[in-house]
């Protein structure tokens, strides 16, 4: 009776286990779909900036209209740009998606920023 008990506490312990590895999984899996989905929306902003490409370099300057056509369609993703390439774009174009997922907010992590991917661009002088 009492090798029963210990063999029973010592899966209970090794399943626990297992089910703390296979959450934990599940998390990095979310968070990596997270990731290829920001990409997504980089390369979308940056897709959508050649068809106003000429315009851009005419202005020297990002405005208003052309950021809110490039930002994301889906609502857990945020777009950036630095303001420095706001005011005075020179052919070259850093892009930030951003998203939130407090579920990897574990301390070891907490000074790992992993819920943003960057993407610079360059883009060819087209117009004089």
């Amino acid at each position: 009776m009492v090798e029963v008990l210990i063999a029973l506490v010592l899966s209970t312990i090794a399943l626990l286990g297992l089910a703390a590895a296979q959450l934990k999984s599940l998390q990095y899996a979310t968070n990596s779909f997270n990731y290829t989905v920001s990409l997504i929306q980089a390369n979308n902003a940056i897709e959508r900036t050649w068809a106003n490409l000429c315009a851009l370099q005419t202005a020297g300057a990002i405005d208003a209209a052309h950021e809110a056509n490039i930002q994301p369609q889906t609502p857990y993703y945020t777009l950036t740009i630095p303001p420095a390439q706001l005011a005075a774009f020179a052919n070259n174009l850093n892009i930030t998606v951003s998203w939130i997922d407090t579920r990897l907010d574990d301390e070891a992590e907490a000074n790992v920023d992993q819920n943003q991917a960057v993407i610079n661009a360059q883009f060819y002088q087209i117009c004089p």
